[in-house]
Parts: structure tokens; C-alpha cells; sequence
């Protein structure tokens, strides 16, 4: 009797101690906000603008109220788990849902499509992680102005830079820190019987930080182009670019593009931080975040500011600039309620491009003043996506005169 009670105590210590070692975490962030936007093509009664002098081409523009969701960041839930796995090393798994506030639902038909992936951690030699995770050069291009967000941010895509936010199939190492600097390399295949030009993503980024409040970080992404989808051995591959990563490919006979950008961040006083960033994309024979081109290539600068006016005041203002004049400037102000929620009023000014910049007859970069996220409205009409991406799309040989489009936004984040 006396063996069995010491057992059972034994086994619920053993128990106890593993349970201690392990820890699954629950988060999310919901951000949501109306904005009230300028310069919608075919928009209410609208204005009627020249395309050119003498030109009978006309723009009918108009202006609406919108509902929209992930302007700041985006809205998601997910789960993180790690395992001690004892001398310095953990098993860990991430899984991330977005989570639309609009209409409660999640993204393009995958249930964890920002995330799904397990690693294995080692505190000397770095993480190796497998499964679906975020493009290592989205994780260097999110940070490099102090106060950007989802708005600011649609520079990486606008000029083609990104193969997509999320990479599947993929295969990542983040390097240790070692003298100030970290590393991360990544690589999506594609599940094809033959390796080659088939969609397969290569990644990676840098980040520095050996000087006192400056960070340089630089980012790199490639991607292959796809061959036919009945060439591949998965339904789950890099190929299906437009469901898989949300930006890419308009058909599956594209060739190689590629993008890269550096930024650098200063930290002048406790309170007043600036940065600026140089991003280039290029495309062969094939259109990049819905920009469908014979070959494709433009960069951007920007420069950003960013304010600690007080505990619970941030104050943000951004400027980008394409190779092909397009222009947009975001101003931000957050009051924080709490720790976890936050209000905030963000005023973006989009430029379109000057067409006379344009280079073999492509599609030029398009700013847009809500970002053009997908925010689908209550009925069957067209959704503010469709709106926003139609309000400053140039045409070949159109217009000199510039045209705008201005948005005017409050909203809301919570984050758990």
C-alpha cells in the first residue's frame, strides 16, 4: 500500500513538473475603423477630370464612408505553444487565423493562413522552423519606420517587391544574435516532380544593432516562376500564389521577380525616433501583386517619424515616393487606453503616377489611401478593395494632371 501511494505521489510530481515545462498562449489583435475616402473612380455623383489637356478622356470620381478593417494591424487570433526540452532548447508550434471584423469572416479559404508551423529552438545555435510562416522580408520591410502599419506599409506591394506576406512549405532559420546582428533565411517549395523555375521562394533578412538606438535592417526576397499547376505533385504549393500568399503571380507562366529593401532607424531622444528605407521590386514576363506587366521594375523611398509625445500619446507621420512619381503621406496620432487598447485617426494622401514615367507600357505603382485591404462590403456590390484599387489605376498614354485620393480614418485596436 505503501509503494502505491508513493508511486501515485511520484507520477503526479512527474506530472506537475512536465506540465510546469510547457505552455500553450491564446493571443489576437481586432482593429477596426471608418474612414471616410476621396477619389473613388465612378463614386456618387463625382467630378469629372481631364486626362490631358484637350483630351475628351474624362475621371469620374466620387467620395464614401467605409467600414474598414486592418488599417493599422491586422486582425487575427492564434495560438503559441512551447515545450522545455531541457539544456537550452524548447519545441515550439505557432498556429495564426485572420479574423475579419467586418463580416467575422477569416481570409481566402485557409483557417490558418498567416501561420502553421512547429520549430525547434536551441539558445545558442538559433530556431529552425517548419510550415507555413510569415516571408522573412516582410518580417525586416514591417519595422522600418517608426510608425507605419498596415496603410504605410503598402509600399512592399505597390512596387512589386513582395512574393506575399506568408510563405507555405516553408523551411526558415533565424540565426542567434551574435555581436549585435541576427540573420534569418528561408525557402518555400513548391512540391513539384522537378525542381527549377516552378514557384519555389527564396528569402531572407538582417538586422544590426551593435550601435546604441540604430537599427539597420535589409530585406530580400526571389521567387521562380510557375510552371502549370498540372506539373505539380501538391495542391498546397507556391504556385497558387494569389490564395496561397495574397500577392503574386496573375497566371502560372511567369518568370523570376525579386525584391529587396534596407532601412535604417535612429532613436534621437527617448521620446522622437526617424527612420527611412530604400525598397526595390523587379518582375520578368508576369504580373507582381496584381500588376500584370511584360517586365516590370520600380523602387521607392520613404521617411518616417515617429513621436512619444507622452506615456499614452504616439504620434506618427510617413512618406513614400515611387520611381514613377506616385506619392503617399500618412499621418498618424494613438491615445492608449490601456496596455491592450488603443484609439487611434490616421489621414493618408495618395498621388497617382506620372504616366510619362512608365516603361514598356506597364502598369506604373498605385498608392492607395485606405491600403486596399479586403474589405468586402454587406451586400454583393463591389468590394472596397475593388474601389480603392480602381480610384487611382492608371491607364497607358493617360494623364499628366494628377489625380488623389485622400482617406480620413478613426478606429479602434484590441489586442490579447
Amino acid at each position: 500500500m505503501k509503494k502505491s501511494i508513493f508511486a501515485l505521489a511520484a507520477l503526479g510530481a512527474f506530472a506537475s513538473a512536465a506540465q510546469a515545462q510547457s505552455s500553450v498562449t491564446l493571443f489576437g489583435a481586432f482593429d477596426s475603423s471608418v474612414a471616410y475616402v476621396t477619389g473613388l473612380a465612378n463614386g456618387g455623383s463625382g467630378n469629372t477630370i481631364p486626362t490631358s489637356a484637350g483630351s475628351s478622356s474624362t475621371y469620374t470620381t466620387g467620395s464614401g464612408t467605409f467600414f474598414i478593417d486592418s488599417a493599422i494591424v491586422t486582425s487575427m487570433w492564434g495560438m503559441r505553444g512551447s515545450e522545455d526540452l531541457g539544456g537550452g532548447m524548447k519545441a515550439n508550434f505557432h498556429l495564426e487565423s485572420d479574423a475579419l471584423t467586418n463580416n467575422g469572416s477569416a481570409h481566402t479559404g485557409y483557417l490558418f493562413r498567416r501561420a502553421a508551423n512547429v520549430s525547434v529552438a536551441d539558445s545558442k545555435l538559433g530556431e529552425l522552423f517548419l510550415g507555413r510562416r510569415g516571408n522573412a522580408y516582410i518580417l525586416a520591410t514591417g519595422g522600418m519606420l517608426p510608425v507605419q502599419g498596415n496603410t504605410a506599409h503598402q509600399w512592399r506591394t505597390v512596387i512589386g517587391s513582395s512574393v506575399g506576406d506568408q510563405v507555405a512549405n516553408s523551411v526558415f532559420y533565424q540565426a542567434p544574435t551574435i555581436m549585435g546582428t541576427t540573420a534569418a533565411v528561408q525557402m518555400g517549395m513548391n512540391n513539384t516532380v522537378d525542381g527549377g523555375d516552378d514557384g519555389t521562394i527564396f528569402a531572407a533578412n538582417l538586422f544590426n544593432r551593435s550601435i546604441p538606438n540604430l537599427t539597420l535592417s535589409a530585406g530580400y526576397n526571389n521567387q521562380k516562376g510557375a510552371r502549370s499547376a498540372g506539373q505539380t505533385t501538391s495542391t498546397t504549393t507556391n504556385a497558387s500564389l494569389v490564395a496561397n500568399n495574397a500577392a503574386g503571380a496573375a497566371n502560372n507562366t511567369t518568370t523570376n521577380r525579386e525584391g529587396y529593401a534596407v532601412g535604417l532607424k535612429y532613436k534621437m531622444t527617448p521620446a522622437i525616433e526617424v527612420g527611412t528605407f530604400y525598397a526595390h521590386g523587379r518582375v520578368n514576363n508576369g504580373g507582381a501583386a496584381g500588376l500584370a506587366t511584360t517586365g516590370f521594375s520600380a523602387g521607392a523611398a520613404g521617411l518616417g517619424l515617429g513621436y512619444q509625445a507622452t506615456p499614452a500619446i504616439l504620434l506618427g507621420a510617413n512618406y513614400v515616393k515611387a520611381t514613377s512619381e506616385a506619392t503617399m503621406t500618412n499621418l498618424q496620432a494613438h491615445y492608449m487606453l490601456s496596455k491592450r487598447t488603443r484609439i487611434y485617426s490616421q489621414m493618408t494622401f495618395a498621388q497617382k503616377p506620372n504616366m510619362n514615367a512608365q516603361n514598356g507600357g506597364a502598369s506604373m505603382p498605385v498608392f492607395g489611401a485606405t491600403g486596399c485591404n479586403s474589405h468586402q462590403n454587406n451586400g454583393s456590390n463591389v468590394s472596397q478593395t475593388a474601389q480603392c484599387a480602381a480610384a487611382l489605376a492608371p491607364t497607358v498614354g493617360s494623364s499628366t494632371v494628377p489625380l488623389s485620393q485622400n482617406s480620413y480614418s478613426v478606429g479602434v485596436i484590441h489586442t490579447f
